[in-house]
C-alpha cells in the first residue's frame, strides 16, 4: 500500500469526524435538540462510534474480529438512527400543514413499501456474491438500507417541491446529506457485484468515507448558511398554494 493511499484512506476516515465536532457544536449552540433530538443524537452517537473504533485499531494485536464486530453493531445502531432523523425531518415540514400532512404520512406509507419491496428484490439478488458469511450479511442489509434511505431521500424532496413547501435551508442540508450519504453507499455496493481488478477495488475503498464526508460537508456549509427557505416555486403559484390543497383534501379524508 503506497503512502499516500494510506494517507488518504486515514484522512477520510479521520477528518469527517473532525468536522462532526463541529457540526455538534453548532448544534448545541442554537440548542437543535429540542427541534431535531434524532439528528443531535446520531451526530453525538457518531463522534462516540468512531473514538471507539478508532482506539480499537489504534491497539491493533489481535482485534481484527473485534474492530469487525464492533463495526457491524455500531452500523446497525447508527442505521436506526438514520431512519430516526428522516422521520424526524418528514414530521417537521408536514405537521404543521393540516391535510397535507395525512397526504404526505400516506404517500410516505406506500413508498416505503415499494422501497421495501425492491431492496428485498435487490438483495435476494446480490445475496450469493460475497463468500464471507457476516460480511455477505452486513452487505446485503447494507444495501437494501441504502436502497430504502435514498429513496425516502428523494420522495421528502420530490414531494415537498409538488407541494410547493418552503424548506428551512438547515433542514434541506440535513435531507440533502443523508441523501448523497445513501446515494454513496448504493453506488458502493452495486460497483462491488462484479470482478473488481486490485486498483478498482482500492479506488472503491475510499468510495464510502468520501462519500459521508461529503456529507458532513453539506451539513456544516448548511448550518454556516445564514437563515433562509428553499424550494418555494414561485413561479408556479397553484401548486404552492399550500392552503389551497388543504382545502381541497379536506374534502377527501374523512
Amino acid at each position: 500500500m503506497t503512502s499516500w493511499y494510506k494517507f488518504l484512506l486515514f484522512y477520510l476516515w479521520i477528518a469527517p469526524h473532525v468536522f462532526l465536532v463541529i457540526v455538534a457544536v453548532i448544534l448545541l449552540n442554537r440548542r437543535m435538540h429540542r427541534t431535531f433530538p434524532a439528528f443531535v443524537l446520531y451526530i453525538w452517537y457518531e463522534i462516540a462510534e468512531f473514538a471507539v473504533l478508532f482506539a480499537i485499531s489504534v491497539i491493533g494485536i489481535n482485534m481484527g474480529d473485534w474492530y469487525l464486530r464492533v463495526f457491524l453493531v455500531t452500523l446497525a445502531m447508527s442505521t436506526a438512527l438514520r431512519f430516526g432523523v428522516l422521520q424526524e425531518i418528514f414530521d417537521n415540514v408536514f405537521r404543521e400543514h393540516g391535510p397535507v400532512d395525512a397526504l404526505a404520512r400516506v404517500a410516505l406509507r406506500w413508498t416505503t413499501g415499494f422501497l421495501l419491496v425492491a431492496a428485498l428484490v435487490c438483495a435476494i439478488f446480490a445475496s450469493g456474491q460475497t463468500s464471507n458469511g457476516l460480511i455477505a450479511g452486513a452487505a446485503w442489509i447494507g444495501r437494501a438500507v441504502a436502497i430504502v434511505q435514498c429513496g425516502l431521500v428523494i420522495f421528502l424532496l420530490l414531494f415537498t417541491r409538488m407541494l410547493g413547501l418552503s424548506l428551512p435551508n438547515y433542514v434541506f442540508g440535513i435531507a440533502l446529506g443523508f441523501g448523497i450519504l445513501s446515494s454513496v453507499e448504493l453506488a458502493n455496493s452495486a460497483l462491488r457485484t462484479g470482478e473488481l481488478t486490485q486498483h478498482m477495488a482500492r479506488a472503491l475503498n475510499l468510495l464510502p468515507t468520501g462519500g459521508y464526508h461529503v456529507a458532513v460537508l453539506v451539513w456544516l456549509g448548511y448550518l454556516i448558511a445564514p437563515a433562509r427557505e428553499i424550494l418555494r416555486p414561485h413561479d408556479v403559484p397553484v401548486v404552492g398554494d399550500v392552503d389551497q390543497w388543504n382545502r381541497e383534501l379536506e374534502r377527501f379524508l374523512p
